[in-house]
């Protein structure tokens, strides 16, 4: 290796145990730095995007190989990024690889040779272009097609990626499949008039010039009415104003009358001069901003619990402006993509176009152009799901989770199956930043870490302007059912106050937790179900699909109508899903507008926003919807929120179902009547006893607090441990079982914590793949959760020397 003097670790998305040492050319040896994406050779001549990790001069016990290029001037990822990726590694038993395959947006990961293309579409002239450039340029067009190998020999150089680049980004060269550089910046065409007729002589003479050529005369008229003689105007937008083709401009550009630009957009859009919107906080929103920032001088977290209503949005705003005039960024994390389209229009107005939002609905070039903005320092303020705490901060000041009681903050597949709310706090630490979590029903959890100070805690007990909360009433679809009060979904009493709001101008929220039209299909004669062929699931009936649809792995089967194990015509659908509410409310008034929000429903980007403006706007009157209509949004119409099916909420399996019910039906009871009005809630319930229904009418999460400790305390559950789940799967249903009892048993020895299982899952078989699950409780004493986590790898490995079980595969997800 002489000639080469420094190496570098470099982290590959992929899923391997460790980062790869490379050696550096002497040509970027000092060029080279650490959160620099390069491009790497791995295993055969597979190319990868890495991200630099460290810069060393340890020479590794096996030769090296060498960096290709690096695909940027400037490091991508940050040295705090890089501590925050190795943080979520080692606490959710990952691999940094997997961790940076999730952060980085997929515009900015690369892979492999391939067969690079001329573009014959390419209508633009190559004066901008490099020797070399033009040199591949020729050979493409040419030889048609090339490998990476043949630009290299052309060009006789090791490092071509640069050049190519310049090429895949003008739209002169497009490759396929394995070297596919994905982010491509837009570009668009400009026109300005040429400085020289800002004279208004010399433009009066170009007037009487132009008298015998009334389209060009048209054109320019149609420049002035716009572009006020010296701003560039998209040509797109001028051609079309003027009515005028394409040849006439040209004929104007040659005559250097106006100026031709080619320059690179933002696909993200710009806001137009937006005016800071004044507010005043009312005494409690003042209150409790003070009090949070008195905790702040001694507690890095506070935890704002508010009712709903209460106007926090407000206090968040007062704190990022605070952290924004210091000069630093503050990022706001919601649970839900659906609550950035309401959220956004408003903090605009605060902070304009210093704020971006990020989330997964987002194309690969708006993601790639987001990252840029926030490492430039462009955004000051960031509005996203989970993901956007992958974003490269430099001056992190706060982070905001809103409803931090939210399940959507957890992440389950693919890897790293992270908490965000945990996560962001962390990321919180390393920037030396304050964190607010901010909710109505907080997780036990927080509320726990408050109650014993390591949170602030600040309370907001009233709604804002001293709206009242809305009033809860049970009705018992049993005795309702009785009395032959109930039609359909729906029992008299929510379809008469249904027709009062109507007739009060008001909106209603209509909330059941299950999208589709009907839960199953079955046979009444043989009482067969149709069940996923790949998953331990029956298939949904979606009616607009007319299909059955497996929620776990999408596959789908036609609507039967004769069952496939008798032959019997007495097929049925049974249970019910959104869809069929939807239908049916429809039905019942059938002059009203309806609307749907959930996931079938939303498809595209602007779904969500979409109707949430049009419910917003009063475009609708009834809104039908799962949890996503739980999630803080905030409508000034709303009178009327029904449950229609409760009960399904409190049965379900699990150790936080007590505490998810009681969150999830305050908060979306929580819609109504928060402005000058009372709103009320109908509950619709087999079982209006329950005490968790009590609780909701009373607004009483104290008491659902000290319950669920009590009970937590009891049985050994968080925030009294933490809760590791195991799960073994494979193609094979007596392989998994094996491996699972192996892993099992060699846990028990390896740590002396309480090792449950292997039990088979609620849902057993998912896209073909039987699975095992071992539940893992360390208690207090169990010594450093490091140990225990290493241990755990360990075994992870050992079970996969073992050949009968090399085809398994272990997921852990940690803090169930």
């Amino acid at each position: 290796m002489s000639g080469f003097i420094t190496y570098a670790d470099i982290i590959l998305p992929l899923a391997l145990p460790r980062a790869f040492t490379y050696a550096i050319p002497i040509e970027l040896v000092g060029v080279v730095q650490v959160g620099h994406r390069v491009i790497v050779p791995f295993k055969t001549d597979k190319l990868y995007t890495g991200i630099v990790s460290k810069i060393h001069n340890e020479t590794p016990a096996v030769k090296p190989r060498l960096i290709e290029t690096i695909a940027d001037e400037e490091p991508l990822v940050t040295p705090i990024q890089l501590k925050h990726w190795q943080w979520i590694a080692d606490y959710y038993l990952c691999t940094i690889g997997e961790v940076m395959n999730a952060a980085l947006p997929s515009g900015l990961k690369l892979n492999s040779e391939t067969r690079i293309y001329f573009n014959e579409y390419f209508e633009g002239d190559f004066n901008s272009l490099s020797d070399e450039e033009f040199s591949v340029v020729q050979a493409l067009r040419n030889k048609k097609e090339m490998g990476l190998p043949d630009v290299q020999n052309l060009l006789q150089k090791r490092s071509v990626y640069n050049i190519l680049q310049k090429l895949f980004n003008e739209g002169i060269a497009l490759s396929k499949e394995e070297l596919t550089l994905k982010y491509k910046p837009r570009f668009e065409t400009f026109i300005r008039l040429n400085e020289k007729y800002r004279n208004e002589d010399e433009l009066e003479k170009l007037f009487e010039e132009m008298q015998r050529a009334p389209k060009q005369v048209e054109l320019l008229l149609a420049y002035m009415q716009i572009g006020k003689q010296n701003a560039f105007i998209k040509k797109a937008e001028l051609l079309k104003l003027s009515n005028t083709d394409a040849s006439v401009l040209k004929r104007l550009v040659e005559k250097q009358v106006f100026i031709e630009v080619k320059s690179e957009v933002s696909r993200l859009g710009i806001l137009q001069n937006e005016v800071v919107e004044n507010h005043t906080l009312s005494s409690l929103q003042l209150e409790s901003l003070q009090s949070i920032q008195s905790h702040f001088e001694d507690k890095q977290t506070v935890l704002l619990h508010g009712v709903t209503g209460s106007g926090k949005t407000i206090v968040y705003t007062e704190l990022i402006q605070q952290v924004v005039s210091e000069g630093k960024q503050a990022l706001f994390l919601l649970p839900e993509i659906a609550l950035t389209a309401q959220l956004i229009n408003r903090l605009r107005k605060f902070f304009g176009n210093e704020i971006g939002i990020y989330h997964s609905k987002f194309n690969l070039n708006e993601r790639v152009e987001i990252w840029h903005k926030v490492l430039n320092g462009e955004y000051k303020v960031l509005l996203g799901a989970r993901s956007a705490l992958f974003l490269p901060y430099k001056n992190l000041g706060l982070i905001v989770v809103d409803e931090e009681h939210d399940n959507s903050y957890k992440q389950t597949d693919p890897p790293p199956r992270y908490q965000a709310r945990d996560t962001a706090i962390m990321l919180a630490q390393m920037h030396g930043a304050k964190v607010v979590l901010g909710s109505a029903t907080p997780s036990v959890e927080s509320m726990f870490n408050a109650k014993r100070s390591k949170y602030g805690l600040v309370e907001m007990n009233s709604r804002f302007g001293n709206a009242s909360l809305p009033s809860i009433e049970l009705v018992n679809m049993k005795i309702a059912r009785k009395q032959k009060e109930v039609k359909g979904n729906f029992s008299q009493e929510l379809l008469d106050n249904i027709q009062h709001q109507l007739n009060e101008k008001k909106q209603t929220i209509l909330f059941l937790n299950r999208r589709g039209y009907a839960e199953y299909q079955k046979c009444t004669t043989c009482d067969y179900v149709y069940m996923c062929k790949n998953c331990d699931v029956s298939l949904t009936y979606h009616k607009y699909l007319h299909k059955l649809v497996c929620h776990y792995c999408g596959y789908q089967e036609k609507l039967e109508t004769k069952c496939k194990n008798c032959s019997s015509p007495t097929l049925e659908i049974s249970g019910k899903g959104t869809e069929q509410i939807e239908e049916e409310i429809q039905e019942y008034f059938p002059a009203v507008r309806v609307a749907r929000l959930d996931l079938d429903s939303l498809k595209t980007k602007t779904g969500f926003a979409n109707v949430i403006a049009a419910f917003e706007n009063n475009e609708i009157d009834i809104l039908v919807g799962t949890q996503m209509v739980s999630k803080g949004l905030d409508f000034d119409r709303v009178g009327l929120v029904g449950i229609i099916d409760a009960d399904r909420m409190i049965y379900h399996p699990g150790y936080r179902s007590a505490e998810r019910a009681f969150q999830l039906i305050t908060q979306v009871s929580g819609r109504a009547g928060r402005k000058d009005s009372s709103g009320r809630v109908i509950i619709q319930t087999s079982n209006p006893s329950h005490q968790i229904f009590q609780l909701i009418i009373h607004n009483d999460f104290k008491a659902l607090y000290e319950s669920e400790i009590i009970t937590r305390q009891q049985f050994l559950y968080p925030p009294f441990t933490k809760l590791l789940q195991i799960t073994v799967s494979g193609k094979n249903v007596q392989t998994v079982e094996q491996a699972a009892l192996w892993l099992a048993n060699s846990l028990k020895k390896k740590i002396k914590v309480q090792v449950l299982g292997p039990s088979i899952p609620f849902v057993s078989k998912i896209n073909n793949n039987f699975l095992r699950e071992i539940l893992i409780k360390p208690t207090m004493e169990t010594g450093s959760l490091a140990v225990m986590k290493n241990a755990i790898r360990d075994v992870a490995i050992d079970l996969h020397q073992i050949k009968d079980f090399k085809a398994i595969r272990i997921s852990i997800d940690v803090d169930l």
